[in-house]
């Protein structure tokens, strides 16, 4: 019992030790700086902590004589100190992440926000007769270029022959572009993605543009049409994430989550739980982003969230496709960018509900959603309802990348709408 109690007191130092490490980063100091604040609070603690375990031992007769005293109890507590401190914080993992795959067709844009953006173009066969098609990747950190290169083609390619420009782009701290340096940039925000998008519609100098977003980029979308619905001709929204986030704090659906076996829920819980050094660099970023991204580098982020993502695929949470292997079609994630999420979901979570002012709006959109999609279908629904003349169609046999599993009724469906014509499926209403 008294080894025990002493035991207990030295953990419980560590409590006041990690406060200190964290709250000491707003004044942007060094890991080693910050550490050795930490210890000396340990120590207090510690010390503190240890004397009353004693005292408390003594009255109650349990002290052995001989036993070792608090210096020497203290002391073992410092080297496992140090060494957890190195083993679980300081030291980052083996890099063992490639880099995403280039192509020759990869160009890129300098805005003039400072963003390096890549992108390719597909450009309009005999000449542009349209708006230019701008697609808008899912996530957000989950590029598109990495992705069309692994599967060997591109969803709007056949717009071309209509007369579209197609740009595909890796969004802001994801894939082939650019990465903030959060020591000192503000960190990644919904507005921020807007700017660059706003930036890319005066790079390419189209007055206005369709924009097609898939999951997370239908959101992007909504929110540019927000900020500029004097720039959008229209909008394709595949797969479309929430138009305002606070709304649906659950976007995987009940019968997806019922899907999982126990295992598989167990796995998923461990894969959703990220290693020490992440979370305490995220409470850290909370006080000083500068101190917490000096420790924690963006690749190691990328990595452990690389390996959750591929992971998850694979346990199929969330089941992106049709088939009955969930990963089956969906090729291993590359170019991830575990900030440029982190930080815009956060950021959406904080923003105003926009669907006020885009009742007010008037713009041409079409909504189409996989009947496997793995996204809970009220978040669709809510699209006509709040855009009006919003047309929405369901695909049978498709997943959450309807124009993979379903690339003829896919273009069929999207050719049309650019032609204005009508559209060669029903709308689709579902009853809950």
């Amino acid at each position: 019992m008294p080894v025990i109690l002493r035991v207990v007191a030295l953990l419980a130092a560590l409590v006041p030790a990690l406060m200190v490490f964290v709250g000491a980063a707003a004044f942007e100091l060094g890991f080693w700086t910050l550490a050795l604040l930490a210890l000396l609070a340990f120590l207090g603690a510690g010390f503190t902590l240890l004397r009353f375990a004693e005292r408390h031992l003594t009255r109650r007769g349990l002290s052995a004589s001989g036993a070792p005293n608090v210096r020497w109890w203290l002391g073992g507590g410092v080297a496992v100190y140090a060494l957890l401190a190195q083993l679980l914080v300081g030291r980052a993992p083996a890099r063992t992440i490639a880099d995403p795959p280039t192509s020759d067709r990869t160009q890129y844009w300098t805005l003039g926000n400072g963003s390096r953006i890549a992108y390719e173009m597909v450009g309009a066969a005999g000449g542009a007769r349209g708006a230019p098609i701008v697609v808008l990747h899912d996530g957000p950190g989950m590029p598109i270029l990495p992705f069309l290169q692994a599967v060997g083609r591109r969803p709007l390619d056949f717009a071309a022959v209509e007369g579209h420009d197609v740009y595909y782009y890796d969004q802001l701290g994801a894939g082939l572009s650019g990465r903030l340096d959060l020591t000192t940039d503000a960190p990644y925000s919904v507005a921020r993605h807007v700017g660059d998008l706003e930036e890319i519609r005066r790079a390419i100098g189209a007055p206005r543009m369709i924009l097609a977003g898939t999951g997370w980029g239908a959101t992007l979308a909504v929110n540019y049409l927000l900020q500029h619905p004097e720039h959008v001709e229209s909008v394709i929204l595949e797969s479309p994430a929430a138009i305002w986030a606070p709304a649906w704090p659950e976007t995987i659906s009940p019968t997806a989550r019922a899907r999982m076996t126990d295992v598989q829920a167990s796995a998923l819980a461990a894969l959703e739980r990220p290693p020490l050094r992440l979370v305490i660099g995220r409470m850290m970023a909370d006080v000083s982003p500068r101190s917490a991204h000096t420790i924690v580098a963006d690749w190691e982020a990328d990595q452990w969230w690389t390996r959750a993502t591929e992971e998850a695929i694979r346990l199929g949470q969330p089941n992106l496709t049709c088939f009955s292997d969930p990963g089956q079609g969906i090729p291993p994630p590359s170019g991830l960018g575990f900030f440029a999420n982190s930080y815009t979901l956060a950021d959406a979570l904080s923003l105003p509900d926009p669907r006020p002012t885009l009742q007010t709006l008037r713009v041409k959109a079409l909504v189409i959603r996989g009947m496997c999609d793995y996204a809970d279908w009220t978040i669709s629904a809510e699209y006509p309802q709040v855009i009006r003349g919003t047309h929405t169609v369901a695909i049978p046999a498709a997943g959450h990348f309807v124009w993979l599993e379903q690339p003829a009724l896919y273009s069929e469906v999207v050719r049309a709408f650019l032609r204005g014509e009508p559209i060669p499926l029903a709308a689709y209403s579902p009853v809950k």
